[in-house]
């Protein structure tokens, strides 16, 4: 089992990146550049807002010459701790943040990489397309709020985007079905795609079934459940794992 680390860091500045992305970043000591040495970025970690409180996010960016690391949030005003914390983040303020350590590779070797998203998945998705090598090719579809939280992803790789847009994700997302329609990676392909609960259902019966895929020519994840907290949909996530041995 990997190792955790964790300290509290203390916020150097909040941008707001579009209408929706709030990315904080954050000051790194050099007792923690030491500390967190060896993770990476796109790799999951742990918001802990209080003893009771705590959320699972992606770390965008760790910067060893800058001594910051970010987080990307997904700005929907006081709706949920993270975004309440984030919406009211000023220079100065703190946040204990646990990471796991390992340089475990985010993606296998391909040629061809398919990324599907929808808002919150960008950061991990960005995170991941920054470490694609050059002379491979990556089409990338990505579900968004509106025009105006199209953010600027780059990459080594050849890199096809498009983006949609659904202002009410909560209701509904049309994604797995784009994604359908979606031209697929060929022999020596990757597909990653990370939606809320019920997409992300579809779209990995979409691959494993439909398309009988071998599980290690795709990657499908759950960020979050229509009305339910991440509290609730992890343990319902847990249950099912425990149902399914």
């Amino acid at each position: 089992m990997r190792k955790a680390v964790k300290s509290v860091f203390t916020v150097r500045e909040k941008v707001f990146l579009t209408p929706h992305y709030i990315r904080v970043k954050f000051v790194m000591t050099d007792e923690q550049l030491e500390l967190f040495s060896n993770v990476q970025a796109g790799g999951h970690n742990k918001l802990l807002f209080d003893d009771d409180t705590r959320r699972t996010y992606t770390t965008r960016h760790i910067d060893f010459v800058e001594k910051e690391l970010w987080v990307d949030f997904v700005a929907h005003g006081d709706n949920g701790p993270a975004s309440a914390w984030a919406n009211g983040a000023r220079p100065g303020d703190h946040l204990a943040i646990a990471m796991k350590e390992g340089r475990r590779p985010l993606f296998p070797e391909a040629e061809e990489f398919l990324f599907i998203g929808d808002s919150t998945a960008l950061p991990v998705i960005g995170a991941m397309l920054e470490q694609l090598p050059a002379g491979v090719k990556a089409q990338v579809i990505i579900e968004v709020f509106g025009k105006n939280d199209e953010l600027k992803l780059s990459s080594p790789a050849d890199l096809d985007i498009r983006w949609l847009y659904n202002a009410k994700p909560e209701e509904g997302s049309g994604l797995a079905e784009i994604a359908r329609e979606a031209a697929l990676p060929e022999n020596k392909g990757f597909v990653f795609a990370a939606a809320e609960y019920d997409t992300a259902k579809d779209l990995k019966a979409y691959f494993k079934h439909e398309l009988g895929w071998a599980s290690d020519t795709f990657s499908v994840v759950s960020y979050w459940k229509r009305d339910e907290s991440e509290d609730q949909s992890s343990a319902k996530r847990r249950e099912e794992r425990q149902e399914a041995v």
